[in-house]
């Protein structure tokens, strides 16, 4: 289950990271919410599609806590894609990677979740790699769009959270919960975009692809929260900080220097770490939702 939960959550930010490139080689074209919208709607096309194919039903139970993580994910992606157009991709990413602090905190409080014994190195060492990435001494991005990053850490931290929350509570599909959080995401994308842009060719294909990655990314996201540790789940998002300036310093000529290659190493080994501890700490108890398999 733990080894699982491990898997999933390093598959998601490849995919993630993955979806953020896509986002911002759209973003100076489209506007970042009419590109949460149709993530959303093809997403929630691809979603009920399965969900019919499976054999799927929406449930009665905990749909406050369904829809409450679906605005909390809808709001913070569009927070996240905001950002992401309008900052450097590593910058943006690592804003929105303290949502790992915000995590633990709301981890805590609400759930009453204990981080696993002997861990505490384990994350120092991964905020410390953060910071080398950030290099607050001389970080120049720090901007209203830097805020929103923020926020949007703050947001889907809360979804995350809720996602342990329902695990608890009731019996639900990943499908379902992803379902909610793609028609919210939709909502919201719709909700703050000022002006609509008709995508035009290859513009098609992205949005598309974008739409793809998130059903994807998003089931092993889920499936992370599930089989593992709130916490634990949410710091090995952290590798996707070192995909994603790689990206940027790929297609975008944006600098990766060798400290951001170094911090990447380090995240990846304090990552694995965290999840070696976790599974010799025990299986998760009173988990409900119900794991879907990819055919």
């Amino acid at each position: 289950m733990i080894k699982k939960g491990l898997l999933y959550s390093l598959l998601s930010a490849v995919l993630l990271s993955t979806m953020n490139l896509f986002v911002k080689m759209l973003g100076s074209s489209i506007p970042s919410g009419e590109i949460a919208f149709f993530r959303g709607l093809f997403g929630t096309v691809a979603v009920l599609v399965v969900m019919y194919m499976k054999g799927i039903r929406f449930s009665t139970e905990d749909r406050g806590l369904l829809i409450m993580r679906g605005l909390y994910g809808g709001f913070g992606m569009v927070c996240n894609f905001i950002a992401l157009v309008h900052m450097k991709m590593s910058d943006a990413t690592i804003l929105f990677q303290t949502s790992g602090i915000f995590v633990f905190i709301f981890s805590a409080l609400f759930l009453k979740e204990a981080v696993p014994k002997g861990a505490g190195k384990w994350l120092i060492l991964i905020f410390l790699a953060v910071m080398v990435m950030v290099n607050p001494f001389s970080y120049e991005s720090f901007t209203w769009y830097a805020v929103i990053a923020l926020l949007g850490a703050a947001l889907s931290a809360a979804a995350y959270t809720t996602i342990r929350s329902i695990s608890k509570h009731g019996e639900h599909s990943n499908f379902e919960i992803m379902a909610y959080f793609l028609v919210t995401g939709m909502i919201a994308g719709l909700v703050t975009t000022d002006g609509f842009v008709l995508p035009q060719g290859v513009e098609w294909l992205i949005i598309l692809a974008i739409g793809s990655i998130t059903v994807v990314a998003q089931f092993f996201l889920t499936g992370a929260f599930i089989a593992t540790n709130a916490v634990v789940a949410q710091f090995l998002q952290y590798i996707g900080v070192f995909i994603s300036a790689f990206y940027g310093f790929l297609f975008f000529s944006e600098s990766l220097a060798i400290e951001t290659v170094l911090a990447g190493i380090a995240m990846f080994i304090a990552s694995v770490m965290l999840a070696r501890l976790k599974e010799q700490a025990g299986p998760i108890k009173d988990g409900k939702v119900i794991e879907d398999k990819i055919q």
